[in-house]
């Protein structure tokens, strides 16, 4: 969770911070002087309350929309209410029990327990869910094999856990002989190479000196290479995307068209997930909450993020989130989130 320097708050500025960002969540518009006294009986004036708004605004934590309206939190203002003002509360016991026979009934691979997470997330929040599997960190080559085809084509084969396996057509001719010799030299060196070091390697770091064969290894290379960058992606799960496209802020056309289009190739929020995911700290899932700008991607600007790692005997084996407006329900996201990663957790270790 990012921790930029906030600004420190009296009390009455925290209260006050507090409520906008409660009515505005509710509500979907910018916030008076006068509603927030009625509706959270402040034992202040609304003059004095428009006298802390020009203070919290220039502190940068709320800010008029246009001229004639109320005030709306920004970026740093929902970050102070998430970190500083806002409590939630446990999840009931039943609700726990209830989800936790769920997955008692649905035990089966990673994967599958995933994807049943993430739709009882969008379920239970009434927001977007996502589940993240990320690339398996400490996989390793097994073995590399080249299969000659008719018509110059061969088959590229890289084993790990699973078998990665591509039919490509080459420029060049080359006979069974000098595959042969190939495939031994690359094993010789990646062989035990793990697949997340293997995705960072540089040719000129292995290359040999003064090998005829020079150029087909440099080939072969590169298509074993290429193969573990395009099978080696963290894999991204979407659940109840129509649900945030009712939000408010999602309205308009462009917007909404500009949200669809980033959930259809979703592998550059994959991959920034997955970095999260490596720095989680066992064992007791814990919420990270991402806002506005703090999220890497133009296109999710107006959004907020709340992700939790889910751990397999300690060891961090996904990620599962919620995904909607900065208009969140905070207090009730954050405690859903760390609850279904907890027994999605528990889950997991029963699978062992």
């Amino acid at each position: 969770m990012p921790t930029s320097e906030k600004p420190v708050l009296t009390e009455r500025r925290k209260q006050i911070l507090g409520a906008v960002v409660d009515m505005h969540i509710r509500t979907a518009q910018p916030v008076g002087s006068k509603p927030l006294v009625l509706e959270y009986r402040l034992r202040i004036s609304p003059a004095t309350v428009r006298l802390e708004f020009a203070a919290l605004e220039r502190m940068g934590l709320i800010f008029q929309p246009h001229t004639s309206a109320g005030r709306v939190p920004s970026d740093m203002g929902y970050r102070v209410f998430v970190d500083e003002i806002l409590q939630t509360r446990p999840l009931p016991p039943h609700q726990l029990r209830s989800w936790e026979q769920q997955f008692a009934r649905r035990y089966g691979e990673v994967r599958d327990l995933l994807v049943m997470a993430c739709q009882l997330l969008s379920q239970c929040t009434n927001y977007a869910a996502f589940a993240v599997l990320p690339r398996r960190q400490s996989e390793s080559v097994r073995g590399i094999y080249f299969s000659l085809l008719p018509d110059n084509r061969v088959v590229v084969m890289v084993a790990g856990h699973r078998l990665l396996h591509k039919t490509v057509l080459m420029p060049t001719i080359a006979d069974a002989k000098q595959w042969q010799q190939v495939t031994h030299w690359l094993n010789m060196r990646l062989q035990g190479f793990p697949f997340s070091q293997l995705l960072w390697l540089q040719w000129e770091q292995i290359a040999p000196r003064g090998q005829e064969s020079l150029p087909l290894l440099r080939t072969a290379f590169d298509l074993v290479k290429r193969l573990t960058e395009e099978a080696w992606q963290a894999e991204i799960w979407l659940e109840g995307l129509s649900k945030v496209l009712r939000e408010p802020e999602f309205q308009r056309v462009e917007q909404a068209q500009r949200l669809i289009a980033f959930w259809e190739s979703p592998q550059k929020l994959a991959a920034w997930l997955e970095v999260h995911t490596d720095r989680a700290i066992p064992p007791v899932p814990k919420a990270w909450v991402y806002i506005g700008a703090e999220i890497p991607f133009a296109e999710l600007s107006e959004c907020s993020l709340v992700a939790a790692p889910c751990f397999w005997d300690e060891i961090p084996v996904g990620l599962l989130g919620v995904f909607g407006p900065k208009r969140m329900r905070y207090g009730e996201v954050i405690p859903i989130v760390e609850g279904v990663a907890k027994l999605l957790s528990s889950a997991f270790s029963a699978l062992s």
